[in-house]
């Protein structure tokens, strides 16, 4: 992003968190015109609709564009994320698995077709870091801090979906951490009584991970934020649903797979090491 000629946002906003430079020459479009430069400098402003938006300036553009091809410099640099992110997925001190490796075989395993329902924390970022979407459509609440957001978000979607043909019969996967499973956790009731299939990805490392993270950045001592957690596959299907526990990564693909193809609310609770994120 820093070495970008110019930023184009289209209805996307920057969080106080981001890293791009604030001198990059950055045009934002939004319809809210309240979320211009909210949080990040930006040269052009501009309060609109984004189709009408686009349009004008892909007409006024039409002849005008000097690009460079960079195809090959992204292919590149590509190649090289995927070589780190194979030496992260052999990281391995005895404490549970890499989220490397989690969420390699999470994109082996899932279909284009799914809804995937992202939680808050480190899940998050990891997430978003080893993921490598194919399509899916994905559900986050950015920047709220609304731990908990995912297996509620995948009850709303499949809900939202029912009557839908484009979307009737999709899976809806959903990802947390411990932290934010256990927040509401009694919700899986409700998805066993209406046979909502969802499943659900639980990376449990017995810690609200991303706070601890917090407050070490802060150089503050890290206090309260360890969990006496329950075995929540145990819960899921005391619940009425399906659950697997997953504590060695040769686990990890069949787990998943079973989960996939119950078709009912399902819960893979994954054994993980909260600083291999």
């Amino acid at each position: 992003m820093n070495e970008c000629d110019l930023i184009l946002a289209l209805g996307a906003s920057f969080s106080n968190h981001t890293g791009i430079t604030p001198s990059q020459p950055t045009i934002q479009v939004d319809y809210d015109r309240m979320q211009l430069g909210k949080f990040h400098s930006v040269n052009v402003p501009v309060w609109g609709e984004i189709g009408v938006t686009v349009r004008r300036m892909a007409d006024e553009l039409a002849n005008a564009s000097h690009t460079v091809d960079q195809r090959s410099e992204v292919a590149e640099r590509w190649a090289i994320w995927r070589e780190e992110k194979k030496s992260r997925m052999l990281d391995d001190r005895g404490n549970g698995l890499n989220s490397a490796t989690i969420f390699a075989e999470l994109t082996n395993a899932v279909p284009s077709d799914v809804i995937i329902a992202v939680d808050v924390g480190n899940n998050t970022y990891s997430f978003g870091r080893y993921f490598e979407s194919q399509g899916q459509r994905i559900l986050m609440s950015g920047y709220l801090g609304s731990i908990g957001f995912a297996f509620s978000a995948a009850m709303g979607a499949w809900a939202a979906t029912q009557d839908q043909d484009e979307y009737r019969g999709r899976k809806v996967i959903s990802v947390s951490g411990d932290g934010g499973f256990g927040q509401y956790m009694g919700d899986f009731t409700t998805a066993v009584k209406y046979n909502m299939d969802i499943t659900h990805i639980l990376l449990n490392n017995s810690e609200l991970g991303k706070i601890s993270k917090e407050q070490r950045a802060g150089e503050w001592m890290v206090w309260a934020t360890d969990l006496h957690n329950p075995s929540f596959s145990a819960f899921a299907k005391l619940c009425g649903g399906k659950g697997y526990r997953v504590t060695k990564a040769e686990q990890l693909e069949s787990a998943l797979q079973k989960a996939l193809d119950y078709s009912g609310p399902a819960l893979v609770e994954i054994i993980s090491d909260v600083d291999l994120i």
